[in-house]
């Protein structure tokens, strides 16, 4: 199975955030995108990738050294992560076989695109269909480096399923726990309202028997001294 060059947008080397080659098959953009994306390579990782909006970034770290592409998402994570394993090799191959002084100084103290003369037939020629370029499945046929790295993507990909199994478990139980919590969080509530509520009442009888209580005295009192009146015959009881 031949690549599809149409899949591979934006392929580069760099030292740190040198660029030191690149390949650009589809927008201008995706090279400004790449030097903001080298400026966050991720730290402690030796390969790295994230799917967004229809494409796949993968850093590939071999400090110094980053090999970074921008994938259409159809293409698999194992076959981008093998072309930009294909090109370290194309590379280190390239830098071992040449002695020259001027070459060693140009790595040593690179500057922005100063390998793209070296490099871009070797990018074509890796996209090209060539069936020794040609990407399996299998590490079978792989270099040891190849194998190893492809055996470590699919162990991150099984530890990546299962860390989303245990999310998803440990995701509906925390939501249950979530839900209890809230009906907890509703009861109490419902208990304040209703205790505020009886609280309310209360006082109102409260209110009310106090108004009663000062009623029936103020009729109590109105009646003893309708008496006293009665038995002083007005108020002669005062007079005298």
């Amino acid at each position: 199975m031949s690549r599809n060059p149409d899949l591979f947008f934006y392929v580069c080397i760099a030292k740190h955030t040198t660029i030191l080659a690149e390949f650009n098959s589809k927008d201008a953009d995706l090279g400004d995108l790449a030097k903001k994306c080298l400026d966050r390579t991720p730290s402690y990782h030796s390969i790295f990738s994230h799917t967004v909006h229809g494409q796949t970034y993968m850093f590939f770290i071999l400090d110094p050294f980053v090999y970074f592409g921008i994938f259409d998402e159809l293409l698999e994570k194992p076959e981008c992560l093998s072309f930009l394993m294909s090109i370290k090799d194309e590379f280190t191959s390239m830098i071992d076989e040449c002695s020259s002084g001027t070459m060693k100084q140009r790595l040593h103290s690179p500057n922005s695109h100063c390998f793209q003369g070296e490099l871009s037939p070797v990018f074509q020629h890796l996209m090209g269909s060539y069936s020794e370029f040609n990407i399996t499945f299998s590490p079978i046929g792989l270099k040891g480096d190849h194998r190893e790295s492809l055996e470590y993507v699919r162990r991150n990909n099984s530890s990546l399923e299962g860390l989303k199994m245990k999310k998803r478990f440990f995701g509906e139980a925390n939501k249950d726990e979530l839900e209890e919590e809230k009906l907890d969080a509703l009861s109490d509530d419902d208990i304040t309202v209703s205790s505020g509520r009886r609280l309310q009442k209360a006082k109102y009888i409260w209110k009310k028997q106090v108004m009663v209580v000062l009623s029936i005295d103020f009729i109590v009192c109105v009646v003893f001294f309708l008496i006293w009146l009665w038995v002083c015959r007005g108020f002669q009881c005062i007079a005298s």
